[in-house]
């Protein structure tokens, strides 16, 4: 495809109400898709079908936009299937991809049909065989047959005028084919289960036909004889995968079949294995491959392909392209299992508007596709065709787990708290459930560890920091009078070990505060944050929206964050700082740039960012200056030029290669090295960045840990971990696991009365202050009660890590680094 591909997108609201409740009580049918009872576990929702996949779909369906939410990732640590995987990116040592916001182009387009392995010439140079026919799909999304019979025609017109207008193919079963489909022809792919079907005459303009039937050899012979009566399409098979489906794609690869659609069931299992198709996916790929036969065949995969991120997981499992069914249900307002209670829009009548059907999925497919096109710029990658089996650029969280559980010599003990429903709170989520929530805020009121007897220690997101326990909490006794105090323990953490000639800054407890910009966050949250760091001659950080003067008093304790946007840096706010740190990634959003949305720009945010107001500012990334770790170097000593007393801290997110990065970042002369991992909060991301791209931070500490180690530096440089720390018990983890200290946000938001509403991108922001740019609103918070309130919760947090201190019979917490053994992992 030579020129720039477009989607034309116009909103598509529906004409009927949503189901307004998702939630199935113990009367509810739930035999409608072939569910015969209700698990326990499917209460709440589908493990596949959740109530934020169907609402998602319905929001991209009407707006054509890339779902954004803020606060950060919330939901379960991981699952099954496409859940159980994270999208590597690439960070610094590259070039700069964008294909959304930028002018650069990545492409989406995938070939379907066979290919030679490689060219064949004849002596005179003229190729010595016909090149296999092709086909090229602009995204690699198909619309597959409809997974259940509906009244009427209007959903399968609309999805075959979708298929034209964007570009793609709509696989059609024989017996539903008619003259009104006659004008899009090009975009359909008739599914065929008898030969004589192929000569209706309609059937020979198809570029692609697909056939079906109940056995290899049967479905061969269909397929032999279809070829013969359609000579000019690609003529592919339809498998539904099984036990021994490597073998069987083998044989079918054999026999010259151009491309294979591999079927599983609606949340991606596949029959009789207990398998779900990303698995079988990565087996036949691999098969393929040491066969020596991978290249000469297309597969497609459906199953299971319920939202954006599952396009470029199943792909890089070893998929050319998938193919959607539910999610075409679900575009035109079906609410799947929610439905028991409202009648269906799909099943309950035809669709009339059947060009309002069609730009829905459209709309749909735009969304996804930009989700695809931010996951490719990630990992630095020009087309998606790149992507197709590249597995070791992603994280698969059985490997990932099984080398984790070794750093505790590969032992668990107790048992994890694993995550339920959120039915009946009223705020919260599994990351920050609705006791931690209140008991972090009763530590901001108090200045002590919570004797409410709510949950403090973490959450229940079923992974992560909540999978990991000190060995001593499992015997001992839960007395409050254990915290008081911190006498005999030395909680400080000096930041400069490059024995330069920088002054040394020294925390007084091994933590500070991150980066949250003016834009993202109030100013009177700022203040508040900035008085806290001061009250405890601690840091917090500018973000990435510059550096107001009101900050102006708090200069000994702020850290000037320059930042790929290099949005308000100016050569004052660099000097003025005894910490500058460069903002590579934000492990939220990591290998995507900042975002802020227009309605947040207000007057004073457009002024410090030399921007326009109302309007959307986006960051690049990575910075277009860098491109080598020399050109990173460069930067550095930008930085240590311009201000001469400055540590300068370098912060990253978690790419597979994150010990690599690490390494160079001490190599260009950084003094701090901030690994910021997936599960933190943000003022804005989009939905796929957020927890599928990038390691979770436990992972990456130990693996840079451990390599810093064996490169003989780990003692001269400090490495600080975010993203997802909540408490003190996770810093302690975080400290064990092999970092100094740790770099937290959303804890400083929650003592200053943050629920965790999920609306900190929105318009004004929310409704408490904190994240608003709203002049009335953030006179909501006081920021000399908010440094308060923070410092409180220090206070705190430092009697708990004490605590934690005396138990393993430490006095110093540089003690504890990397002292994995004192830790378990819970079943």
């Amino acid at each position: 495809m030579t020129n720039r591909y477009h989607i034309t997108t116009a909103p598509a609201p529906a004409p009927f109400t949503y189901p307004a409740k998702f939630r199935l009580g113990d009367n509810d049918d739930y035999a409608k898709y072939g569910h015969t009872s209700l698990p326990e576990d499917r209460i709440g929702g589908d493990p596949c079908w959740t109530p934020q996949i169907i609402t998602q779909i319905w929001y991209q369906a009407e707006t054509g936009k890339v779902p954004i939410s803020g606060a950060g990732y919330g939901g379960q640590y991981a699952g099954h299937g496409f859940d159980s995987i994270w999208l590597d990116m690439s960070e610094i040592v590259r070039p700069t991809r964008d294909g959304i916001h930028g002018r650069e182009t990545i492409s989406t387009a995938v070939d379907l049909g066979g290919r030679l392995p490689r060219l064949f010439f004849n002596s005179d140079g003229s190729l010595a065989s016909d090149l296999p026919a092709m086909v090229i799909s602009p995204i690699p999304v198909l619309f597959d047959r409809l997974p259940i019979d509906l009244p009427g025609r209007g959903v399968l017109l609309a999805t075959i005028k979708a298929a034209a207008e964007l570009g793609n193919f709509a696989i059609v079963p024989f017996a539903q084919w008619d003259q009104d489909l006659a004008p899009f022809v090009d975009h359909v792919i008739p599914l065929i289960c008898h030969s004589e079907q192929a000569t209706v005459p309609w059937m020979r303009s198809c570029q692609l036909v697909e056939v079906e039937s109940d056995s290899i050899p049967s479905v061969l012979d269909l397929w032999k004889a279809i070829q013969s009566t359609l000579p000019d399409a690609i003529a592919g098979i339809r498998l539904q995968l099984a036990a021994g489906s490597p073998a069987a794609v083998e044989k079918l690869v054999r026999a010259g079949i151009p491309f294979i659609h591999l079927t599983a069931d609606e949340s991606g299992e596949v029959a009789d294995t207990g398998y779900h198709i990303s698995i079988a996916l990565r087996d036949i790929h691999e098969h393929l491959v040491a066969q020596g036969l991978r290249d000469p065949v297309t597969l497609i995969a459906s199953g299971g392909i319920a939202s954006a991120e599952h396009t470029p997981k199943a792909i890089i499992c070893g998929a050319d392209a998938v193919a959607i069914n539910f999610p075409i249900l679900v575009a035109l307002g079906c609410g799947l299992w929610a439905d028991v209670r409202h009648p269906c829009p799909v099943e309950d009548k035809d669709i009339e508007d059947t060009d309002w059907a069609a730009q829905r999925l459209v709309n749909l497919m735009n969304a996804w596709r930009d989700q695809l096109l931010e996951a490719l710029g990630a990992m630095g990658m020009r087309e998606v065709r790149r992507l197709r089996g590249e597995l070791g650029r992603a994280i698969f969280l059985p490997e990932a787990e099984g080398k984790f559980i070794q750093l505790f010599g590969g032992t668990r003990s107790g048992e994890a708290e694993l995550p339920t429903t959120n039915d009946g709170e009223l705020e919260g989520d599994l990351l920050w459930p609705t006791d931690l929530l209140l008991a972090t805020a009763e530590q901001a009121r108090t200045g002590k560890p919570p004797i409410s007897g709510l949950r403090y220690r973490g959450g229940r997101s079923g992974g992560g920091f909540d999978r990991l326990q000190f060995a001593f909490e499992s015997h001992e006794e839960k007395d409050s009078a254990e915290f008081a105090g911190e006498s005999g323990v030395n909680l400080a953490l000096p930041l400069n070990r490059r024995n330069d000639s920088r002054p040394q800054v020294v925390l007084p407890h091994p933590w500070y505060g991150g980066g949250m910009s003016f834009g993202s966050i109030s100013m009177n949250t700022m203040l508040s944050r900035a008085g806290a760091a001061k009250a405890w001659n601690n840091f917090t950080s500018t973000g990435e929206g510059g550096y107001p003067d009101d900050l102006v008093e708090y200069r000994d304790h702020i850290i000037t964050q320059v930042a790929t946007g290099l949005f308000g840096v100016r050569e004052e706010t660099i000097q003025r700082a005894r910490i500058v740190e460069f903002k590579y990634a934000q492990g939220a959003k990591p290998g995507l740039g900042g975002h802020l949305l227009g309605s947040k720009v207000s007057e004073a945010v457009a002024k410090m960012r030399q921007a326009v107001k109302g309007s959307s500012l986006f960051s690049p990334f990575p910075f277009h200056s860098v491109y080598s770790v020399e050109d990173h170097k460069k930067h550095l000593d930008w930085i240590k030029t311009t201000n001469t007393r400055a540590l300068v801290s370098v912060k990253v997110s978690t790419p597979t290669d994150v010990d690599m990065v690490a390494v160079g970042s001490y190599y260009a002369g950084a003094h701090i090295i901030h690994l910021d991992g997936t599960y933190g909060g943000t003022g804005a991301a989009p939905e796929i960045a957020k927890k599928n791209i990038a390691m979770p931070i436990e992972f990456a500490i130990s693996r840079v840990h451990q390599f810093l180690e064996k490169e003989g530096i780990r003692d001269e440089v400090i490495l600080m971990a975010s993203g997802g720390v909540r408490t003190p018990w996770d810093i302690a983890k975080a400290i064990a696991m092999g970092a100094d200290g740790c770099v937290i946000g959303t804890a400083d938001l929650v003592a200053l009365g943050c629920l965790r509403l999920g609306t900190c991108e929105k318009d004004k922001g929310c409704p408490f202050g904190i994240t608003t740019t709203d002049p009335e609103l953030s006179k909501l918070i006081d920021p000399v009660t908010g440094a308060k309130r923070i410092a409180n919760l220090y206070q705190a947090w430092r009697m708990q890590l004490a605590y934690i201190l005396r138990q393993l019979g430490m006095k110093d917490i540089s003690e504890l680094r990397g002292r994995t053994d004192l830790l378990v992992y819970l079943d």
